[in-house]
């Protein structure tokens, strides 16, 4: 089913907007005290108890329900435009753009991190331990955040809007992300999740634009000298918060597939706009 975009009356865009800050507000401020903890932990001989329940309050409370649970429950209660996997779209024609951007963008790295003494099992487990932190975030930004700003304000704004606050929420993770509270690297995170979303709304397809993310992150840290291939107590629970993102979209895909498509939100080349008018 083809339709153009329906909005829900002015005061409802408000107040879901405020809402969607609120969460992304206390998401970002849960995060901030997980570091605070470690710090002072690490500053008075306390670590192991402190980064415990720092643990704790990232992958019981802030990540499952702040970042995951609510902003999906909430947009589909809204009835927000999202996609999982593309309905219209070529998704043979998605991978291969991505696959190639990819390349291109992390080619220096790849050709270091093949010099490097890492073998394929460790850096899958490394892939996969990484997953917490760079793929857990996509439903409160390009689920809930994205449609709920660009309601309000428009494709340009969303996109903008949305990118910053990823960037910022990166200063309250000064513990265990310090670069990225610098200038250079808050312009890096902006650029990069910009194109994130922009890949997104052109190839209507979050999983591959996660996955992209986390391929370009891990071979990143990887090169950097941070390798996450130990498996503690964090890394079983980002298996199971990570497994379980990715078994909901892949069945919400499958039952909802006949949902109403919102043509003129996703991005279009002119080639496949034509196509769509016959």
């Amino acid at each position: 089913m083809t339709s153009t975009v329906n909005y829900p009356p002015l005061h409802d865009n408000k107040r879901q907007l405020i809402i969607a800050l609120g969460i992304y507000l206390i998401y970002t401020l849960l995060l901030l005290v997980a570091n605070v903890l470690n710090y002072l932990g690490e500053k008075n001989g306390t670590l192991e108890t402190m980064e415990s329940i720092a643990g704790m309050i990232m992958g019981l409370l802030a990540i499952p329900i702040f970042c995951i649970a609510l902003p999906l429950w909430l947009a589909r209660k809204w009835n927000l435009e999202f996609s999982f996997w593309p309905r219209r779209k070529n998704w043979l024609l998605g991978v291969t753009i991505v696959v190639l951007y990819i390349f291109l963008v992390n080619q220096q790295s790849l050709t270091r991190l093949l010099t490097m003494d890492i073998s394929a099992f460790d850096f899958m487990m490394h892939f996969v331990g990484t997953t917490l932190f760079q793929v857990s975030y996509y439903p409160l930004f390009a689920v809930l955040l994205l449609p709920v700003i660009r309601r309000n304000f428009g494709l340009g704004t969303g996109l903008v809007a949305t990118s910053v606050l990823f960037a910022v929420y990166h200063l309250a993770q000064f513990y265990y992300f310090p670069a990225g509270t610098t200038l250079r690297f808050q312009i890096i995170l902006f650029a990069s999740f910009l194109v994130g979303l922009l890949m997104y709304l052109w190839t209507e397809n979050l999983i591959l634009t996660m996955l992209a993310h986390n391929v370009g992150g891990s071979i990143e840290l990887a090169v950097n000298g941070a390798l996450f291939n130990q498996v503690d107590v964090l890394y079983v629970v980002a298996v199971i918060i990570v497994s379980g993102l990715f078994a909901y979209m892949i069945v919400y895909e499958l039952r909802h597939r006949g949902r109403l498509y919102r043509t003129k939100w996703w991005l279009q080349t002119e080639i496949e706009y034509n196509q769509t008018q016959y």
